[in-house]
């Protein structure tokens, strides 16, 4: 059996995500915190977009929706739909997502939301998926998630190459 094993000898071109209308950049909050709301990577002809974990915040880096699960959940499904949005992808690109709860009494809610919102969409098959309770960044924030999707590339013109 023959094994070839390929080499990037090169850094793989990579470009920020950005989404203004529903988030700014974390760099610009109060308190500046160092990570970008997602990378681009092009690779041959697919691009693979890898969303950081994404909550209920505004465009002007506030929590919004504090102390109501559901409304954040669904803030944060809008977050990340803009994201997937800004490079030309949708939910039917997503192929993994990590789900953070601050506390797992919250998932039976989450879950209700999130297959609503997949409905919705309607996504078949749905991405995978893991969830984990963990603490947040922030003590207001309940739910945070991860995306990973890969997406074709358009040629030339096309608005997500």
């Amino acid at each position: 059996m023959n094994i070839k094993i390929a080499s990037i000898t090169k850094s793989v071109k990579k470009k920020a995500i950005h989404a203004p209308g529903v988030l700014n950049e974390p760099i610009c909050y109060a308190k500046p915190v160092s990570f970008s709301r997602g990378i681009r990577v092009n690779l041959g002809s697919h691009a693979f977009l890898f969303i950081s974990g994404t909550a209920s915040v505004d465009e002007h880096g506030k929590t919004v929706h504090v102390g109501n699960f559901l409304a954040q959940a669904k803030r944060t499904f809008k977050n990340l739909t803009e994201l997937l949005r800004s490079e030309g992808a949708s939910w039917h690109d997503v192929v993994n997502t990590t789900c953070y709860l601050k506390d797992m009494q919250y998932y039976e809610a989450f879950n209700k939301v999130r297959n609503q919102f997949y409905k919705q969409q309607r996504l078949h098959p749905f991405p995978a998926s893991s969830c984990i309770e963990a603490n947040l960044c922030r003590p207001d924030l309940l739910v945070e998630i991860e995306v990973i999707a890969i997406l074709k590339r358009l040629e030339n013109n096309g608005k997500n190459s």
